[in-house]
């Protein structure tokens, strides 16, 4: 082990003092963003038309963010692959080998040292990014009439789900492990960097995209069918939050829940001739009336007709920020689990690692 640390001290050594960096600046951010009482939403950057106030500590908010997004990729290619393939492609590991030294105590030597210490730096910053997400306290907040005094998002949004909490640390580990049971396997550097870039990218989408919708049963809000408002140009976004939920799903369906897909093209409403304007025998009251007469069995008649498509009502499925911390420690665990499968693949190959 004390080999292993003075053949990756310099690497590991920068790599804590940038995660700490990160950490720092995130803190003094989310302080500032804090006693502004202000919001924060990823991607505020300053430009230098406008790079005072609270811009700064905004900017410094997305910057830390971006990088903490990129870390565990990075830390896969020029930690984890290194902290293998330089024994293997010097061949050093050929005089450790035919020592005391076992070929597991030679694996884990490298995974305890300097692995280890990165992935619970991670979580560190991971834990302060979740902080700055709400720091100030309206970061979704909406005044009582609905004007919005805030700026919406959700926790499971991109990037924030990844970068903060405990999964941060997850995909860190797995990043690194995969790097070094590449460099095992293919004993080449460049050749081990590739798969790792293959592999890491391919796992947070499929978990992001079809996995993480799945970690739990969503709650369903029931709404009536609505359907020439659901039609017109500017529709209520379904998907759009005001509280941090999470919406997965949103849409007509039938009376036992299965999702309809209805042709509303023929459910538009058939042109009549022009009887907006008012009648010349007509008060305004009388006007008002007919008019909301019209467009109640235009209402009624779209409806009718998503009916008879077997439409029975609108349903929306999502998700409260109350499950934002069960679903970061089950997406951890599934990067454990997968960081453990490419940890015994990594050990089954160094046991055949021959000189």
């Amino acid at each position: 082990m004390w080999a292993v640390w003075r053949q990756n001290r310099r690497s590991l050594i920068a790599t804590l003092t940038l995660i700490v960096l990160l950490t720092a600046v995130t803190v003094a951010a989310a302080v500032v963003v804090e006693q502004n009482d202000s919001t924060w939403t990823f991607g505020q950057i300053c430009s230098r038309w406008n790079d005072v106030g609270q811009c700064r500590p905004e900017t410094a908010l997305t910057l830390t963010t971006l990088f903490a997004l990129l870390l565990p990729l990075a830390l896969g290619l020029f930690v984890g692959v290194t902290a293998f393939s330089r024994d293997i492609e010097q061949r050093t590991h050929v005089l450790g080998m035919t020592q005391s030294v076992s070929r597991l105590r030679w694996y884990f030597a490298r995974v305890v040292v300097v692995f280890v210490p990165i992935t619970a730096a991670m979580v560190c910053l991971g834990l302060s990014l979740r902080w700055a997400a709400t720091a100030g306290g309206n970061a979704r907040a909406f005044a009582e009439d609905g004007a919005m005094t805030g700026i919406a998002f959700s926790l499971y949004d991109f990037p924030y789900f990844e970068t903060t909490g405990i999964a941060i640390g997850g995909y860190t580990l797995l990043a690194m492990l995969v790097g070094g049971t590449a460099a095992i396997f293919l004993r080449s550097t460049v050749g081990a960097m590739v798969t790792t870039v293959v592999v890491f990218l391919f796992v947070p989408v499929a978990l992001t995209l079809i996995v993480r919708e799945d970690y739990g049963d969503p709650q369903i809000e029931v709404e009536p069918i609505s359907g020439y408002a659901r039609a017109t140009e500017y529709a209520p976004n379904p998907y759009f939050t005001t509280d941090g939920t999470w919406v997965v799903a949103a849409g007509y369906v039938d009376s036992d829940g299965t999702r309809v897909s209805p042709d509303e093209s023929r459910c538009a409403p058939v042109a009549e001739p022009d009887d907006r304007a008012r009648r010349p025998d007509e008060t305004d009251d009388e006007y008002t009336e007919r008019r909301q007469i019209r467009q109640e069995a235009t209402y009624a008649t779209y409806d009718t007709c998503l009916r008879n498509q077997g439409v029975d009502r609108y349903e929306i499925a999502f998700h409260t920020e109350d499950d934002y911390w069960r679903f970061q420690v089950t997406e951890t665990g599934l990067t454990l689990l997968l960081s453990g499968t490419a940890s015994l693949v990594g050990m089954w190959g160094v046991r055949r690692l021959g000189p």
